[in-house]
């Protein structure tokens, strides 16, 4: 790649990432070339669509849940592994503007992103197997449920959302614990 083109691609990717961190997660590909000063082709050739921008810029933020769900695997104490990782990926989720929308759907343009959220549910599927929750969840249902809760806070003022973290997930981790110990 010659370095102007690997200047303009470094260039739209942060400009894109800038953007999606303020919450401007539906950017469009039009407005992302003026931004960044290129024009539209070479923005549509680094993205094809705005889809595939918002994968790339969140792809980080997925690849930090695995990696908090591989830590929290570690942990011998199955039910304090779960909650402790419910909280960290929440924390994580909640500061990732954009992580929602690619969490909650499955049509991903992004083999590396299709392939980063296939292994999150399979270490969540085993993160919950230890745990023993009642009913069963899978790693997919948990995602659908911390989508849920990304949610929740969400409704919340600003200056109400860390308390509503704090009980939503007391909330869910009884729930879940309970279930188990039945």
């Amino acid at each position: 790649m010659r370095a102007d083109a690997a200047r303009n691609n470094e260039k739209i990717f942060e400009t894109a990432r800038q953007a999606v961190a303020a919450g401007e997660t539906d950017l469009t590909l039009n407005a992302l070339a003026r931004r960044a000063g290129v024009g539209v082709g070479t923005v549509y050739r680094l993205f094809p669509t705005q889809r595939a921008m918002l994968e790339a810029v969140v792809e980080d933020s997925v690849a930090e849940l695995n990696r908090l769900a591989a830590e929290a695997e570690r942990e011998p104490d199955a039910q304090r592994a779960l909650a402790g990782f419910l909280g960290a990926a929440l924390t994580v989720a909640l500061g990732s503007p954009g992580l929602f929308a690619v969490l909650i759907t499955v049509g991903d343009e992004r083999d590396s992103l299709r392939q980063a959220k296939a292994e999150l549910v399979e270490t969540t599927s085993r993160l919950l197997g230890r745990a023993h929750p009642q009913p069963p969840l899978t790693g997919e249902n948990m995602l659908k449920l911390l989508c849920g809760l990304i949610h929740a806070v969400n409704e919340h003022p600003a200056e109400r959302r860390a308390a509503a973290v704090d009980a939503y997930l007391r909330l869910l981790c009884a729930g879940l614990m309970s279930a188990a110990a039945t």
